[in-house]
């Protein structure tokens, strides 16, 4: 069934795999591989910022990094709500402000809804 989920240009890469465990074990070594290059380019998490109006675009890069780091456990020490904040352009630094006013701690999924709400 996975062979069935993969892309022409995957597929390519693992059409000569006949049981199931081994063409996990390719697909996990083609894509998954833990090199120091693959983090040092997941750590595009601390440079993303956002572009003017592309709120929700943003949000979901903003997650998919978040999702990778944590597939190659690449551990993100700093607030990852305070860095989706940071990222956020200047037009929303009002909902920044708003968000974060009389709080002494934030949860990343408070800030990810009060985001996705602004936006629709």
């Amino acid at each position: 069934m996975i062979i069935l989920c993969l892309s022409d240009e995957v597929l390519y890469n693992v059409m000569n795999e006949e049981t199931t465990v081994s063409l996990w074990c390719k697909l996990e070594s083609l894509y998954m591989t833990k090199s120091l290059s693959n983090k040092l380019f997941m750590k595009q998490l601390y440079s993303l910022r956002m572009k003017k109006g592309t709120p929700i675009l943003h949000l979901n890069v903003f997650n998919r990094i978040l999702s990778d780091l944590f597939a190659l456990e690449v551990k993100v020490e700093e607030d990852k709500t305070l860095m989706l904040l940071s990222s956020l352009s200047s037009s929303y630094d009002h909902l920044t402000i708003t968000i974060m006013y009389g709080k002494e701690t934030l949860e990343l999924e408070d800030a990810l809804d009060r985001c996705s709400k602004t936006t629709s």
